[in-house]
């Protein structure tokens, strides 16, 4: 969305009113951890543990009652995902809720499960946008990622689907070694279905118990950025816009500079509260005490948190160039003030590349200069990690969704 110079000051304004008198005006509801996919990648872990767990879930009641909550204490933006939300039975219900009582919802999901029901109810009570992740431009990639054959079939019938009943669709990847070469595959199919296609490369350890055995399907630093700013002109405008806008801004004190626990929280499956989906240390059950009540109290407690005094994060020139935060950094090194190190040089890589296209340098040059080189892995390369992959592969699901509902 494009804003006026005046729009944009109205909503900065807002926003900051928000800041201030804390407001917790943005969530995160994780309906469930259960999927109808086997992602190799998935920060929750294995499907087989998750399922295992639906007896746990939040009742449909007790959910509806939480959304409640949630709006009286200020809610506006209300994030649903999962696992796929979509897998538990009452997703109507919830969602319509959710709706009615005035809430922007945006739905993350694989699509697979958006059945003509579902779009009808999008049709009725239209999302802000439905956001669908794909993992590969082709079955083999794709369904080597999700371990559950003939779901890329199934996946681009429900985009299809969703885009037919006029919804707003949104498709994001996690940028991945299995997946990196195919990339402009994806983006081609997002063009072909005329919706917007972003990529992440934030492949972190799994929650909550911190496995980082997922982590040997990160990129490189130097493919990250490539893949980021030379096959999305448009993510090298953003950036240097959101560079500029913060190059001022004084060192922060505090470990955490972000809006969680200031204007965004997070709700687990389970009814525990986080200040976001990563602070898993900072959970809180929401039985027995209001969403209002926690937010005033337990969900604001890490603001006060400061680092140690050689953390170099909040003071680093290079801040407004990072994707890191302390909630990433715990999860991967088990402390919230000991960098990344990844995250690091992924962000020297970016601010450099950055730096030499504000001198007038191509992004081909720049990159180059940067250290992000081209890379592209051999064909041997590309057996190997599929082979690594469909060594796991889950055939069981055959046609059915693989959700154990």
């Amino acid at each position: 969305m494009n804003l006026g110079h005046d729009d944009a000051v109205w909503m900065k304004e807002f926003r900051d009113r928000l800041a201030r008198e804390r407001v917790p005006v943005s969530g995160i509801l994780e309906l469930t951890s259960r999927c109808n996919l086997k992602c190799v990648h998935c920060y929750l872990g294995p499907q087989e543990d998750q399922r295992a767990k639906r007896s746990m879930e939040m009742s449909t009641d007790r959910v509806l009652s939480l959304i409640d909550e949630m709006v009286e204490a200020g809610c506006l933006y209300l994030l649903i995902t999962g696992g796929d939300p979509m897998v538990r039975k009452d997703f109507p219900e919830i969602y319509r809720h959710a709706r009615e009582r005035g809430l922007i919802v945006t739905i993350f999901c694989d699509g697979i499960l958006a059945s003509d029901a579902i779009v009808e109810l999008f049709r009725e009570l239209p999302p802000y946008v439905v956001e669908v992740s794909i993992y590969g431009g082709t079955a083999e990639t794709y369904e080597a990622i999700t371990r559950i054959p003939g779901s890329f079939p199934r996946a681009l019938a429900g985009i299809q689907r969703l885009l037919d009943g006029g919804i707003r669709v949104a498709l994001k990847t996690v940028l991945m070694e299995p997946n990196r070469h195919e990339i402009s595959l994806m983006r081609s199919i997002a063009e072909d279905f005329g919706v917007s296609f972003r990529l992440d490369s934030a492949i972190f350890p799994c929650l909550p118990d911190r496995d980082d055995s997922v982590l040997g399907l990160r990129v490189s630093p130097e493919t990250a950025v490539r893949q980021e700013l030379l096959e999305d002109p448009s993510r090298v405008e953003s950036w240097q816009s959101y560079i500029e806008a913060r190059q001022d801004l004084p060192p922060a004190e505090t470990t955490y500079v972000c809006g969680a626990g200031v204007t965004n929280f997070y709700v687990d499956p389970f009814g525990n509260a986080s200040p976001c989906l990563m602070t898993t240390q900072y959970q809180y059950p929401t039985e027995g005490r209001s969403f209002g009540e926690l937010w005033e109290d337990e969900l604001g407690r890490l603001r006060g948190n400061t680092p140690r005094a050689d953390y170099g994060c909040n003071s680093c020139e290079m801040r407004s160039a990072c994707t890191g935060c302390p909630a990433f950094n715990y999860q991967e090194n088990g402390a919230e003030d000991v960098k990344s190190d990844y995250v690091c040089a992924t962000t020297n890589i970016r601010w450099n590349t950055l730096t030499g296209l504000r001198e007038g340098l191509s992004i081909e040059a720049a990159l180059q200069r940067a250290g992000a080189g081209a890379e592209e892995p051999s064909p041997a390369q590309r057996r190997s990690r599929f082979t690594i992959l469909s060594n796991t592969t889950n055939t069981g699901c055959g046609s059915s969704c693989g959700c154990g509902d």
